[in-house]
């Protein structure tokens, strides 16, 4: 055969790329729900081929719709019309989740985590997990929420933490230096450093940062290929001022978080 003609095929790097489904949640879609079978290599690398990304891709169609992981099989190639009577939007690991955290079991809530965030693309696990536990948190009584609340983000960040870890190992688009402004709120940092991990970049993050003049003409910009700035809230002045003075040096490079964005720089 003609080596035009042949099936051009992707390495699970490139596939997650594409797609922007974790390495490790491939394996698990393969292993566990037999959802895709790559081909392999001699020494056993996966290939995925043109039919699996659309396959991959009509999986997470499934998941945006509120279907639960084990049961995207049976839907696979149904017309994406068909009513999956799924009016609740959170997994059903969500449960299970405020279950343990009432009876403040960090073992349980730790492994419920951990399996969702490899069985799930992130913005699946941010809005039909984290999102309805923190709604679910809001109702529980004042003496108890503070424990839950508290117990529900130490186990969040350890869990992230090790998925920003584990990608860091294999990230393909170089570094990335993420300093959040955020004071009180580590978690949304880490949400977001495991974002950037979801599109290739090696994370160092830095939390707590209160004034990043000195960064400006600084030669350390240029060991990074992405400086990312994070907040949820309106910044002072003076630091905007320094993050327009880095912006104009490195426009290629410096990129805020949609808060920041909107906020004060928003034409």
């Amino acid at each position: 055969m003609d080596c035009s003609q042949e099936e051009k095929l992707y390495a699970i790097r490139d596939v997650s790329e594409l797609t922007g489904v974790k390495p490790v949640t491939l394996r698990a879609w393969q292993r566990r729900y037999n959802l895709i079978q790559p081909q392999r290599t001699e020494k056993g690398h996966r290939l995925y081929r043109q039919q699996d990304l659309d396959t991959i891709r009509e999986i997470q169609g499934w998941l945006a719709k509120g279907v639960a992981i084990g049961k995207v099989k049976g839907l696979l190639g149904q017309d994406s019309d068909v009513d999956v009577a799924s009016d609740v939007q959170r997994l059903e690991e969500a449960e299970a989740v405020l279950k343990a955290l009432s009876e403040l079991n960090r073992g349980k809530t730790e492994t419920l985590l951990s399996g969702v965030l490899k069985e799930y693309p992130l913005n699946i696990v941010i809005e039909q997990l984290i999102n309805p536990v923190f709604e679910a948190l809001d109702l529980v009584k004042v003496s108890q929420r503070s424990l839950q609340l508290g117990l529900f983000q130490t186990c969040l960040i350890t869990r992230l933490a090790l998925v920003v870890d584990s990608e860091n190992k294999a990230s393909s688009k170089g570094k990335c230096l993420l300093l959040s402004f955020d004071q009180a709120r580590d978690l949304e940092s880490w949400v977001q450093a495991a974002k950037l991990c979801e599109q290739g970049y090696h994370i160092t993050l830095i939390d707590k940062v209160e004034d990043v003049s000195g960064l400006i003409d600084h030669d350390v910009l240029s060991r990074y290929q992405l400086v990312h700035f994070f907040s949820n809230k309106a910044l002072p002045i003076k630091q905007v001022e320094v993050l327009t003075t880095l912006r104009t040096q490195l426009p290629e490079k410096i990129q805020f978080s949609e808060v920041i964005e909107k906020l004060h720089f928003a034409a």
